[in-house]
């Protein structure tokens, strides 16, 4: 997201996060669970970083934990360049379940970075091994962001979805996480990593595509009848 790069008008704010009657965070299409947003965040480098890179959608620094936890998707940091990382501390475990078990939602400026997880089943004190989710793996939303950055703005932007499955991790069903680590490049824009509600199924992207193309086609054979 350099920021000669960015729109010079901020786009339309949509819905950053709105609390359904069961207390989960919906965003466009996706059901996250309220109580899977994290509650502590470690930085790499002591805050060095997030200090100048912090987004927010009011003009003023979230501070850590702030940047990357809380049931909302008003803050976050950018640029996150492959260094440093975040490590992020839940109180209630996400669990690997069937089919995708968690999201990380970041803020499209630009449509090429790259993000590295890695996940914790004992607060930390290992990790499982990290993989890595390209930018062709995110979902959009359809939901517009706006967000100001390290002080400047308030830019336009999208907000998207990497969803991820636990057991891609070697996880057993049943298991469950509380802590990950994540970081990207070249310039990743991070909102959240959160744990989606019970029952939440996200088609891969490639299957979103193939249903619209289906959906589109059963449209045009109602018109012909």
């Amino acid at each position: 997201m350099n920021i000669s790069k960015r729109l010079a008008v901020a786009a339309a704010v949509g819905i950053l996060g709105s609390a359904s009657a069961n207390a989960d965070i919906i965003l466009g299409t996706y059901d996250f669970n309220s109580a899977q947003f994290g509650n502590t965040l470690g930085e790499s480098d002591g805050g060095t970083f997030s200090s100048t890179n912090w987004l927010n959608v009011v003009n003023a620094n979230p501070g850590n934990p702030g940047y990357l936890t809380g049931a909302n998707f008003a803050t976050g940091i950018a640029n996150i360049p492959g260094a440093p990382t975040y490590t992020i501390g839940y109180s209630t475990a996400i669990v690997n379940g069937v089919g995708v078990d968690l999201g990380i939602v970041t803020a499209r400026y630009s449509f090429s970075d790259t993000i590295r997880l890695d996940v914790s089943t004992n607060g930390g004190a290992t990790f499982e091994g990290a993989l890595s989710f390209l930018a062709s793996d995110a979902t959009a939303t359809g939901v517009a962001c706006s967000y100001f950055y390290g002080g400047g703005g308030p830019y336009g932007c999208e907000l998207y979805v990497t969803p991820v499955d636990l057991s891609a991790f070697g996880l057993g069903l049943g298991a469950s996480i509380d802590t990950v680590r994540v970081t990207g490049s070249p310039e990743l824009d991070l909102i959240r990593v959160a744990g989606f509600a019970s029952g939440q199924q996200v088609p891969e992207p490639g299957s979103l595509a193939l249903l619209g193309l289906a959906l589109a086609g059963f449209a045009a054979s109602r018109r012909r009848r």
